[in-house]
C-alpha cells in the first residue's frame, strides 16, 4: 500500500489544485492595468453584441459584462469551495457559512490588490457581487446535496 493515495485523496488534490488555479485566474485579473482589462473586456464586449445588442449595445453594455464576470468568477469559485469543504463540515450554517465566508475573504483580497494597480480602484460593490455569486454557488451546492443524500442531514 506504500505509495497509492486512496481514491478520495487524490479527488481532494485536484480540487484543491483547480481551487489554487482559479485563485491565481481571478487575482491575476486584478493585478492587470485598467488598460488591458478594458482591452479583455472590450473583446468579449464586442462579441456579445453581436449576438446580444439589446442587452450590451449601450452605455450600460460594459459595466453588464464586467460585473457578469465578477459574478461568474465568484459564482464558480462558491462551486469549487463547496466541493473541498461539504464532506466534511457537519451543520447547515458550517456548510454554508465556511465556503462564503472563505469566497468573501477572497474577494476582499482581490479588491485590495486593485488598490494598488495603475488604473484600478477597490469597490465594495464588487465584494458585494462576488459574496453574491458565491453564496448562490454553495446554497445550489447545499440544495443538490441534500436531495442526493435522500435527507437533510446539515
Amino acid at each position: 500500500m506504500y505509495g497509492t493515495i486512496p481514491l478520495m485523496n487524490k479527488k481532494k488534490i485536484v480540487i484543491r489544485i483547480i481551487i489554487v488555479l482559479w485563485l491565481c485566474l481571478i487575482w491575476g485579473h486584478s493585478l492587470q492595468p485598467a488598460v488591458v482589462s478594458e482591452q479583455e473586456s472590450g473583446f468579449f464586449l464586442d462579441f456579445l453584441i453581436k449576438y446580444l445588442p439589446a442587452i450590451f449595445d449601450n452605455e450600460a453594455g460594459m459595466f453588464i459584462l464586467r460585473k457578469s464576470a465578477h459574478f461568474m468568477e465568484y459564482f464558480i469559485l462558491g462551486f469549487l469551495l463547496c466541493g473541498e469543504f461539504i464532506s466534511y463540515l457537519r451543520g447547515f450554517i458550517k456548510r454554508l457559512s465556511v465556503p462564503v465566508l472563505v469566497g468573501l475573504f477572497v474577494a476582499f483580497i482581490d479588491e485590495t490588490i486593485q488598490l494598488f494597480v495603475v488604473g484600478r480602484s477597490g469597490e465594495i460593490r464588487d465584494m458585494w457581487i462576488d459574496f453574491a455569486g458565491v453564496a448562490l454557488a454553495t446554497l445550489i451546492m447545499l440544495a443538490i446535496s441534500g436531495n442526493r443524500r435522500g435527507s437533510r442531514r446539515y
